[in-house]
């Protein structure tokens, strides 16, 4: 698995609480990778998302509890990564996908944070494609997840991995592991951006939960013109 992702310049997945688990058999993120990913944290727990500008962060929608202060940081620190996190920015509105509902596993699992503080020049924002996937489409996945489900507690470190869409259907896609090792998304990981890679990263999909050793993630590009229009709000107040 190392060896396919060398050749690729590989990035990688994301989960969060019980819907999803961290990276399992993932490698730690290269800085391209690093630029894009941001962590979503909680007094319940932690999540992953995807950079869209300074002050504008995407995600997956069940990582955002009614009532729970949600903040934004990583672990990186001189450009090595850490166990202790980062915090950068509160989050000062959340807007999930107008029909996210959580007792509907159908319904898009989407949402856009607006931070209270910009991040710093560190991270720069994904670019967003509206090319819609297909079986057999290699994607990196990025996430904050756990890296094995033996691990008693998830420490803040982002890692990347190769998965490859195995079903795609209504905005959906089910992926699994390119080769023999096993993985995948884990807690820590939802909400976790994946990426196409020609030439550039370019954000595809999002992990939002894992089953029977596979992920499911969210087709972006069926959702395109709402992301592109609710960044555009939150941007100019």
């Amino acid at each position: 698995m190392n060896r396919t992702i060398l050749l690729l310049t590989a990035v990688f997945l994301v989960a969060c609480a019980d819907r999803a688990v961290a990276l399992v058999g993932a490698d730690l993120a290269d800085r391209t990778v690093q630029r894009y990913t941001i962590a979503i944290g909680s007094a319940k727990g932690r999540c992953t998302g995807v950079v869209l500008a300074q002050n504008i962060v995407l995600t997956a929608a069940h990582c955002i509890v009614p009532g729970e202060k949600l903040w934004v940081g990583d672990s990186v620190e001189a450009g090595s990564q850490s166990l202790a996190p980062v915090r950068l920015s509160a989050v000062d509105e959340t807007v999930p996908h107008p029909l996210w509902n959580r007792r509907d596993s159908g319904s898009p699992d989407l949402a856009i944070l607006r931070l209270a503080t910009p991040l710093p020049d560190r991270f720069i924002p994904a670019t967003l494609s509206s090319r819609h996937l297909a079986e057999g489409d290699n994607l990196i996945a990025a996430g904050y997840g756990k890296a094995s489900g033996e691990e008693s507690r998830s420490p803040l470190v982002l890692r990347m991995v190769l998965l490859r869409v195995t079903n795609a259907f209504r905005g959906w896609a089910i992926l699994a592991a390119t080769g023999e090792d096993r993985a995948g998304g884990a807690p820590g990981d939802s909400g976790g951006p994946l990426f196409s890679y020609r030439g550039m990263h370019t954000l595809v999909g999002l992990i939002v939960s894992i089953s029977d050793k596979r992920t499911r993630a969210v087709s972006l590009a069926a959702y395109y013109g709402w992301i592109k229009e609710t960044q555009e709000k939150l941007s100019g107040r």
